[in-house]
């Protein structure tokens, strides 16, 4: 991978989120009860090695809530959370949601369509 080194030197780049994607995920998670908060797309939220990935093929990078706002990701109550029930229910709702966003993508040729379209647009 460019940038990284044995010292683990590594840039990442800009996260793109395919908008279409992320609807059909935000819908799915609805359908499984849970609450989506949309972030401001321009807001960043840390970095990934997914914003390398996403610079080659569509994708999203979603967050699902297992802890109040204000949690700090990095803290001893998030990794409570993370092998609580609460994290093991958020880790199911993202794994279906996940699953049927592939149905969805797969059982519509109009869809993927949509997807390359953002996809090449946002080049």
């Amino acid at each position: 991978m460019p940038g990284w080194n044995k010292w683990g030197d590594t840039r990442y780049s800009a996260m793109r989120n395919n908008p279409t994607l992320g609807r059909l995920f935000a819908q799915n998670m609805e359908s499984l009860g849970r609450k989506i908060q949309s972030l401001e797309p321009s807001k960043g939220f840390g970095s990934t090695d997914m914003g390398n990935v996403s610079q080659l093929v569509p994708g999203i990078h979603p967050c699902i809530a297992i802890v109040p706002e204000g949690v700090s990701e990095h803290s001893p109550e998030f990794a409570a959370a993370a092998a609580s029930e609460a994290g093991i229910r958020g880790l199911v709702d993202a794994a279906k949601a996940l699953a049927m966003t592939v149905v969805d993508v797969l059982a519509s040729p109009e869809t993927v369509t949509k997807i390359k379209e953002e996809f090449q647009q946002a080049e």
